[in-house]
C-alpha cells in the first residue's frame, strides 16, 4: 500500500499551486502580446480574466504557504495545547 505522506502531499500541492501561478502569468503575457499586436479589445478582456485567475492562484499559494508556516511554527503548537 503506497499511501502519500503528509509531507509529499504538501509538496505536491505547493508545486501544483506554483505551476498554476506560472501558467496564469504566461496566459497574461500571451494575451497582452496579442492585444499590443492587434489592438483587439477581446484580447485585453482575456488578459484581464487571466489576471483575475492569477490572483486566485496566488491567494491559494499564499494559503498553502501560511498553513505550512503555521504547522512548522512550534509556538503555534504550544498555543494550541495551552489554549
Amino acid at each position: 500500500m503506497t499511501e502519500a505522506t503528509p509531507r509529499r502531499t504538501d509538496e505536491h500541492n505547493l508545486r501544483q499551486a506554483i505551476s498554476e501561478v506560472l501558467e496564469q502569468i504566461y496566459a497574461i503575457e500571451y494575451s497582452m502580446g496579442l492585444f499590443y499586436r492587434k489592438g483587439n479589445d477581446r484580447d485585453l478582456a482575456r488578459a484581464s480574466d487571466d489576471l483575475h485567475d492569477m490572483r486566485v492562484a496566488v491567494d491559494r499559494l499564499g494559503a498553502i504557504i501560511a498553513a505550512a508556516d503555521d504547522a512548522a511554527d512550534p509556538r503555534s503548537k504550544v498555543a494550541e495545547t495551552v489554549g
